[in-house]
């Protein structure tokens, strides 16, 4: 920090000093105007009194505005530094004028005692000031002569002895302030200095310091330092990655307990002077790294040249190693089989399609998988499970023509490539399909697995190829989508691939696509079924997600939930939902028309079972502040199979909230009657599938007949939905179903037309 700078930080902390320090004074300065004007209020005349009281409020009152304006100022220019400053002298000099004119003002004539109080009054004053002021001490001395001179000249014009007695011992006393004030202004401008001093040399030393931390944590290698006990005391985050720990892991360990002994004699190396190197294999102890590594060693020392402990560089070259042992070792074949494996497989495949190009003749891919081989893994053991595909290999190998190729793809799939097959393609079907029943027959036979009998199925799937028509990975991939076919048919069969097969996944990965495209951009809307009783009266809606595709149009639910349930969309679109119907029922319940208006909101299972459903539910009503009574959530009985207690758990929980609960698809679904009598329901809903023939359909009548007689044994309420007829309505209202859902009053609408339709309900 050069001289200027220096001199413009003293002067900055001088008036931080002073600013921060003037509130006290200011509040004791007021105190003391108050007493004293009380005091002389019955000596000096009222008017006069007043006067100096209202000038000395306004002034402190000025100088406290000033004051908290620079404690919310951050500038610190060395030019707003000296108006700051030459605003705060301004303020004593005017406070110190205005007090001094008490000296005079409030001097009574011949009152001996409030003289003395006045002259008491204002020596403590300038005795205040000195302490608080003396870090500008221009102010100080300003406000100490201010105050004392006027007093001092009014006891000398007096001439009597006592008062001439009294006026030099406060000349006396204002010397004193005076000597008092050099030193403590000078004490505080060595403290600033210090304090100064020591702030840029700690900046100094933090910015070396993170210097050398980002030096070592940013370096490409990993770094660690040891004491002279081998116990690790840092390392950086490149140091823990290669062994795939964690810092706070990896401090503090001790080396010597290391399984690995192969560093050992590089690190104690260090700690005699030398440097150390190790380049192998190290295979940790506390975690899961087993990686080649290259170490250096070097010891580690203090300011005296005495060794303290060691710093170590490691490097993985893992990867190098790999690629060494790769070039040595044979390249193209599984190591547990012996088959060739998928590198071979590649480039003889596209020698088998150059050989289809030249001569003419088919060729065929077959995919094979052994079914329920992870079963046996997991129930027999991976030993069983390798003896089973070492079995496996030698029998393909068996059933394969000379010129046939048959190859490991990696755990229980393999490849075999048929070539020279007949020109016309049902020939080579025929051909290709020989084989493949070959393969099965052959690997149904019983495996004798280490003294143990075991039988297995298998699975192909088959695509012909003529030339280069197809490329490699797409051969792969099609004879892999026609061995997922051959698993689907019932396993243990073989399947020739379909463009058909391509085009149905192509076109589910593609709805599938869109579909998480329309969670990104909220391509969704919600529709709303009204619901009525038996009075026509609205008691209630259903919350009702519609899809709007850009290209498909208004998507059904019935299309888009089961894939939204598969892929785990439907969280988000659930939570969603739930949102925007607790949003509208907010509005709702502004409005008379509306504010006693239900809405059913359907829960998938897979949203219900979240481990913070509960807390969702919770925070949604209390963000929007509903009634919790006006939402319903409707479950179907799939909720149940998972576990009926755990569903009981949550339902109550939401219940203790005010919620309500309905029975969704009632009879069609996997519900029992002792679970049903368990549930915490208020309503079932019966399934519009019982509804839609119920006025020609005997069967239909008497389930729903049973349906609406057990709710009300159970005390729950029926509501039907699908009710499109006046005759199904009849039926439903005469047998004791008093709630309807349905075409007959409502198809689902928009918001904006359904507040129209309640309107004209």
């Amino acid at each position: 920090m050069n001289n200027l700078d220096n001199k413009a930080a003293i002067q900055f902390e001088q008036l931080r000093q002073l600013y921060s320090l003037n509130v006290a004074p200011l509040v004791t300065s007021s105190f003391l105007a108050a007493i004293l004007a009380y005091m002389q209020r019955e000596v000096i005349s009222s008017t006069v009194v007043v006067a100096w009281f209202s000038l000395i409020t306004l002034i402190m009152f000025s100088r406290a505005i000033l004051t908290f304006a620079y404690q919310r100022s951050s500038t610190t220019s060395l030019t707003r530094t000296h108006l700051w400053r030459l605003g705060f002298r301004l303020g004593i000099l005017i406070s110190g004028l205005t007090w001094g004119a008490a000296g005079f003002l409030l001097f009574p004539a011949n009152a001996p005692q409030n003289q003395l109080f006045l002259l008491f009054i204002l020596a403590g004053l300038t005795a205040g000031a000195v302490t608080s002021y003396a870090a500008d001490i221009v102010s100080a001395l300003l406000f100490s002569l201010l105050v004392l001179t006027p007093i001092i000249i009014r006891l000398t014009l007096v001439g009597e002895n006592l008062y001439l007695a009294m006026s030099l011992a406060s000349i006396l006393y204002l010397c004193h302030l005076i000597m008092s004030l050099r030193h403590i202004n000078r004490n505080i401008l060595e403290n600033i200095v210090l304090r100064l001093e020591a702030a840029e040399r700690e900046s100094t030393v933090k910015i070396s310091e993170e210097r050398y931390r980002l030096l070592l944590s940013y370096s490409p290698v990993g770094i660690f330092h040891y004491d002279t006990n081998l116990i690790i005391t840092y390392c950086n985050s490149h140091f823990v990655g290669i062994l795939r720990s964690s810092i706070e892991n990896v401090i503090g360990l001790n080396m010597k307990q290391l399984k690995s002994k192969v560093i050992t004699p590089v690190l104690s190396n260090a700690l005699l002077g030398e440097i150390g190197n190790y380049e192998g294999r190290y295979i940790a102890t506390f975690s899961t790294a087993d990686i080649w590594i290259s170490m250096t060693c070097a010891p580690f020392k203090d300011k005296a040249g005495a060794i303290i402990g060691g710093i170590g560089i490691v490097q993985d070259v893992t990867e190098r190693k790999l690629a060494e042992e790769e070039i040595k070792r044979l390249a193209f074949y599984d190591h547990l089989t012996g088959l060739p494996n998928r590198r071979f497989l590649q480039d003889r495949l596209n020698l088998a399609l150059a050989s289809s190009a030249d001569s003419g003749r088919k060729g065929a891919l077959l995919f094979l998988d052994l079914d329920r081989f992870k079963m046996l893994n997991d129930s027999r053991g991976h030993d069983i499970g390798d003896l089973l595909l070492k079995q496996v290999a030698e029998r393909l190998s068996a059933c394969l023509r000379e010129g046939d190729t048959v190859a490991r793809l990696g755990g229980d799939e393999f490849l075999v490539i048929l070539e020279n097959l007949s020109q016309q393609p049902s020939e080579a079907s025929a051909q290709a399909q020989q084989v493949a029943t070959k393969i099965l027959i052959t690997l149904n036979q019983i495996y004798f697995l280490d003294q143990y009998e075991y039988r297995n199925d298998s699975s192909i799937g088959i695509v012909l190829f003529n030339g280069h028509e197809h490329l490699q990975d797409e051969l792969i991939k099609q004879a892999d989508i026609a061995m997922y076919q051959a698993k689907k048919t019932g396993r243990n069969c073989l399947c020739f691939f379909n463009p058909i097969m391509q085009e149905a996944i192509t076109a589910r990965v593609e709805f599938e696509y869109d579909l998480r495209k329309a969670v990104e951009n909220w391509q969704f809307s919600l529709h709303y079924q009204i619901q009525m009783n038996n009075s026509d009266h609205p008691i209630g809606a259903e919350v009702l997600i519609r899809w709007r595709h850009p290209q498909r149009g208004l998507v059904p639910p019935a299309d888009f939930i089961p894939l939204a349930e598969e892929t785990g969309l439907i969280l988000q679109i659930g939570l969603w939902v739930l949102d925007s119907a607790c949003a509208q029922l907010k509005l709702w319940q502004q409005a008379p028309l509306t504010r006693d208006i239900a809405l059913s909101v359907n829960v998938s299972s897979k949203q219900f079972f979240q481990d913070d459903f509960v807390t969702q539910v919770q925070a949604v009503i209390l963000n929007y502040g509903i009634k919790p009574s006006l939402l319903k959530l409707e479950l179907t009985e799939s909720v149940f199979v998972k576990s009926i207690e755990e569903t009981i758990l949550i339902m109550d929980t939401l219940i203790a909230t005010g919620i309500q609960f309905s029975l969704d698809d009632f009879g069609t679904g996997y519900s029992s009657l002792q679970y049903l009598k368990r549930l915490p329901l208020h309503q079932l809903k019966i399934d519009q599938s019982f509804v839609r023939d119920i006025a020609v359909d005997s069967d239909d009548q008497a389930i729903v007949r049973t349906i609406i007689a057990m709710a009300d044994s159970l005390n729950l309420n029926v509501i039907a939905e699908g009710v499109e007829t006046e005759e199904q309505r009849k039926f439903l209202q005469d047998n004791g179903c008093v709630n309807f859902q349905g075409y007959l009053f409502s198809k689902p609408l928009v918001i904006e037309d359904f507040e129209e339709f309640l309107k004209h309900t």
